[in-house]
C-alpha cells in the first residue's frame, strides 16, 4: 500500500528527469543562433574566449525567464502521462489516494520554479541585460570590435576607411588616416599626426579625438580642393553594428525592478505616458505566476486511458505552452501601445489559465472523464501515422 509521503517523493522525483532534459534541449535550440555570432566574435572579430564567455553568460537568464515554465509543464504532463500509461494512476486510486494528493508534489515543484523564475525575471535578466551591453562596448573598445589594427586599412565603420601608423594599447594612435565617404554630397579625408579613441561608458559611444591635421574636402562642380587645418578635432564611430543592435543609452529592459517602479511613478507624476515601462513590470511579475498554473495544468491533462508514450505528453505540452506564448505576445503588444492596461493584459490570461486549471483537477479529481488529454494525444497519433504512410 502507497503511503503519502512516499508517493510524493516519487512523483517530485520522477519529474526532475523530463524537466532537466527539456531544459537543457530549449537551451541548446535557444542558444543555437547566438552560438554562431559568438562563435564569430572569436574567430572573425579577435575577441578573447573569456569575453566571448562573459557575453554567452549574461545572454542565458533572459532565456530561462521561458524555457523553466515550458519546461515545467512538459514534466508535470509527461510525468503523470507515463504513471497512467503504466496504471500506476490505478495503482494509486486503488490505494486511496486522490488527485488532490498527487498534485502536492507538484504544487511544491511549481512553487520553486516560480521562486526561481521570480528571482532571474525581476533580478537576474535586468542585471545581465545591463552588464551585457557594457560587455560588449568594453569589447568595442577594445578594438575587439572596433576593428582598427595599426598599419591595415579598415572599413568595420559604414562609409568610412580608417587606418593607423601606430597604435599602443592605452588606445594612443599615431598617423591617422581617414577617408569618409557616409555623405555621397560632401566625402572628405583627414589626415592627423596623433589621435586616441576616447570611450563614453554612460552615452555608449566611441569618439576618435585627433590632433595636428588637416580635413581635406572633395570639389565640387567648378570649384577647387578645400583644405583646412586644426589642431584638435573629434570623430564620432558609429558603433551599433558591434553592439548587436543594442540602442546607446538604458533601454526599458536594463531598468532593475525597484527603478522601474519609480520611472513609472514619475512619468505618471509629469503626466507622460508609461506602457512599456508598465508592459516590461507587468511582464517580469505575470511569466513567473504562470509557473505554478502551467504546473498544475500539466497533471489533469497527462491522465489519459489510453496506453501512448511520453512523446504525445510532450507535444501537448509544447502546444498548451505555445497558446500561452502567443497570448503573452499579443497581451505585450496592446500593452506596450496602450491599447489595452498592461494590469489586464498580463493577468487576464493568467486569470484564465488559472480557472482551466481549477477545471481539469476538479474534473479529474471527480473521476468525471473529460477527454482532452486522450483526444488530443489520439490527434497526435493519427497524424503522426499518416505522416508515416506518405513517407
Amino acid at each position: 500500500m502507497f503511503r503519502p509521503r512516499i508517493v510524493d517523493r516519487y512523483i517530485f522525483l520522477e519529474m526532475l528527469s523530463p524537466f532537466f532534459l527539456s531544459m537543457a534541449v530549449l537551451l541548446f535550440v535557444l542558444l543555437l543562433q547566438r552560438l554562431f555570432q559568438l562563435a564569430d566574435l572569436v574567430v572573425s572579430k579577435g575577441a578573447t574566449l573569456a569575453s566571448t564567455a562573459m557575453v554567452f553568460a549574461y545572454v542565458v537568464p533572459g532565456f530561462l525567464v521561458i524555457t523553466i515554465p515550458m519546461s515545467l509543464v512538459v514534466a508535470s504532463l509527461t510525468t503523470f502521462a507515463r504513471l497512467s500509461s503504466d496504471s500506476e494512476i490505478t495503482a494509486m486510486k486503488a490505494s486511496r489516494i486522490s488527485l488532490y494528493q498527487m498534485i502536492k508534489p507538484v504544487f511544491l515543484f511549481a512553487l520553486l520554479a516560480f521562486l526561481v523564475t521570480a528571482f532571474t525575471s525581476l533580478i537576474l535578466v535586468p542585471g545581465a541585460n545591463a552588464a551585457l551591453k557594457a560587455q560588449l562596448f568594453s569589447m568595442v573598445k577594445s578594438r575587439a570590435l572596433v576593428g582598427i589594427e595599426p598599419g591595415v586599412f579598415s572599413n568595420s565603420f559604414e562609409g568610412m576607411v580608417i587606418y593607423v601608423d601606430k597604435m599602443d594599447p592605452q588606445d594612443n594612435l599615431e598617423g591617422v588616416f581617414i577617408s569618409d565617404e557616409r555623405s555621397a554630397k560632401e566625402p572628405y579625408a583627414i589626415v592627423a599626426r596623433r589621435g586616441k579613441l576616447i570611450a563614453d561608458q554612460q552615452a555608449m559611444n566611441v569618439t576618435l579625438a585627433m590632433q595636428e591635421g588637416s580635413i581635406l574636402t572633395q570639389p565640387r562642380a567648378g570649384q577647387a580642393y578645400s583644405l583646412m587645418g586644426f589642431d584638435n578635432a573629434r570623430l564620432n564611430l558609429d558603433i551599433s553594428n558591434a553592439l548587436q543592435k543594442k540602442s546607446p543609452g538604458k533601454n526599458v529592459e536594463d531598468f532593475d525592478s525597484l527603478e522601474l517602479i519609480f520611472e513609472i511613478k514619475r512619468l505618471r507624476e509629469e503626466g507622460k505616458p508609461s506602457y512599456r515601462h508598465e508592459t516590461e513590470l507587468h511582464k517580469r511579475l505575470s511569466i513567473p505566476f504562470a509557473c505554478i498554473i502551467l504546473g498544475l495544468i500539466g497533471a489533469p491533462l497527462g491522465i489519459r486511458r489510453s496506453r501512448s508514450g511520453k512523446s504525445a505528453g510532450v507535444a501537448i505540452a509544447l502546444l498548451v505552452f505555445l497558446v500561452y506564448f502567443i497570448i503573452i505576445s499579443g497581451a505585450t503588444n496592446l500593452a506596450e501601445t496602450g491599447t489595452v492596461p498592461a494590469t489586464l493584459a498580463f493577468w487576464i490570461p493568467n486569470v484564465l489559465l488559472t480557472v482551466a486549471a481549477l477545471f481539469f483537477i476538479i474534473k479529474r479529481g471527480q473521476e468525471f472523464n473529460f477527454g482532452i488529454g486522450s483526444r488530443l494525444s489520439l490527434l497526435y497519433y493519427r497524424i503522426k501515422g499518416r505522416l508515416k504512410r506518405k513517407a
